[in-house]
């Protein structure tokens, strides 16, 4: 079995709560990605950085004090960032028991799952992640593939809106099938799709598909 593999997920961030155990370095990390996702973020420490301190004009809640059970019964996912290993033991024992999906911020491969890399256009999101643990790589690799995804996002907007009017049609799979290439792209960026689209189908089709506002 490849314990490797990884399976991606994309949460509602709205939706999201968040439970840290931890208040330094390695928790201030995982927060931001989640506070500026939108999520809701709970963060029980002992004592707080000035850096997660910062965080406090996001949706985050602050609670001072040692770790205890009950603080993760309604967590979606729960980021364990402390020290102690011992104690870092009987959390992720409580997140196997309640069955949390759980982050170990000190050793990755002991927890459920990693934080990615992650990037948000106006119609796409996307990330990357690494199974060796190097989180500049997977920051570069994010960085490379905004740009080149970049020159998608207005056409895929685009298409969503022919795809919509296409669910009504008997031929909805062919239509979806031929507007989602990169021959149709091509003569979108041209201005000459709808010419294009109508030479592979009736012109009630074409009236139908391209109703859009």
């Amino acid at each position: 079995m490849d314990n490797d593999k990884y399976i991606a997920l994309n949460f509602f961030s709205h939706k999201l709560k968040v439970k840290i155990i931890g208040g330094g370095k390695g928790a201030f990390i995982k927060a931001k990605t989640f506070c500026t996702n939108g999520c809701a973020v709970e963060i029980l420490s002992k004592n707080f950085s000035e850096d997660i301190l910062n965080l406090k004009n996001y949706n985050v809640r602050y609670i001072k004090g040692e770790y205890y059970k009950n603080f993760i019964i309604d967590a979606h996912i729960v980021l364990i960032a402390i020290d102690d290993k011992k104690l870092r033991e009987s959390i992720v024992g409580d997140c196997e028991n309640l069955n949390k999906i759980f982050i170990d911020c000190t050793e990755f491969k002991n927890g459920m799952a990693v934080i990615p890399s992650q990037r948000n256009l106006k119609n796409l999101s996307f990330s990357v992640s690494t199974k060796v643990g190097v989180p500049k790589i997977s920051k570069l690799l994010g960085d490379k593939m905004e740009n080149l995804l970049k020159e998608y996002d207005e056409f895929t907007f685009y298409v969503s809106r022919l795809r919509e009017n296409a669910k009504k049609e008997k031929l909805k799979k062919e239509i979806v099938d031929f507007i989602c290439t990169e021959d149709f792209k091509f003569f979108y960026e041209k201005g000459k799709d709808r010419k294009v689209f109508s030479m592979f189908f009736d012109e009630c089709i074409t009236q139908n598909i391209y109703d859009i506002k």
